[in-house]
């Protein structure tokens, strides 16, 4: 099932044009990881995608509908996003945080406290954060609060997950956690997420799409993250054959 296309998609920051004449496909059972140098515009292109931010040129198409055409009622089903960093105004416990995300498919009927409580729990138990379900999530690590945000997106249920660098604030252990399952999530969903490291997408994801200056590659990460590609997208050489330390 096709969850989202780019049609000939331009964006631009300030007078730096990041992205232009994108065109993209991205099938419910696909996990992409967005790769590319700092500034590219990976966070950019999250956020257009979502909704959240103006495009200069081209359209985003959810589901075979417009984005424009999407109600937000209608739009907060179909895709979430989770940003790199979550800035809380005020206290609140884990666990009603996540629970938050129920809201678009509560609008408009009551809030059942079982079911609703069952979909925390076990989006909580997921991330690995159900023992601190009754903290104040303004105590919690950086790593921790970006764990209680993918609970967040697991409890909104969209059928598009977007993620920016969902694993940056996580240790070795956690990242693999986290990529795993965004792997998981992309069996029943379409999952994209922008990532920094190339071993991991290399591992677990199943497309890959690089942002370079002006040009941009997308396909299956086997035919993606070759060292000529790659070598144009970061501008250094890269040696596929080079051994390295990896967690398993």
């Amino acid at each position: 099932m096709l969850a989202l296309e780019v049609k000939n998609l331009s964006l631009k920051l300030g007078h730096r044009r990041l992205v232009t004449g994108l065109n993209w496909q991205v099938r419910q059972g696909e996990f992409w990881c967005v790769l590319g140098r700092n500034g590219a515009g990976k966070s950019t292109l999250l956020h257009a995608l979502s909704g959240l931010q103006s495009i200069d040129d081209g359209s985003v198409w959810m589901m075979g509908r417009s984005v424009k055409d999407l109600t937000l009622p209608e739009l907060a089903k179909l895709r979430g996003l989770m940003p790199q960093q979550s800035i809380d105004r005020f206290s609140a416990t884990v666990g009603d945080t996540v629970a938050i995300a129920r809201a678009p498919w509560r609008l408009g009927s009551a809030w059942r406290d079982d079911d609703d409580r069952s979909y925390v729990t076990a989006a909580l138990q997921r991330v690995g954060m159900l023992e601190r379900i009754d903290d104040d999530v303004m105590q919690l690590s950086g790593g921790e609060r970006q764990r209680v945000a993918f609970a967040a997106m697991l409890v909104q249920n969209p059928a598009l997950m977007l993620l920016d660098e969902p694993s940056s604030h996580q240790d070795i252990a956690q990242q693999l956690v986290m990529m795993r399952l965004m792997q998981e999530l992309a069996v029943d969903h379409a999952v994209i997420a922008s990532c920094h490291d190339i071993n991991l997408a290399a591992r677990f994801a199943s497309h890959v799409l690089l942002l370079g200056e002006g040009f941009h590659y997308a396909g299956s990460t086997q035919e993606m993250l070759n060292p000529e590609v790659l070598s144009r997208v970061y501008g250094c050489e890269f040696d596929t054959t080079a051994m390295s330390i990896v967690a398993v």
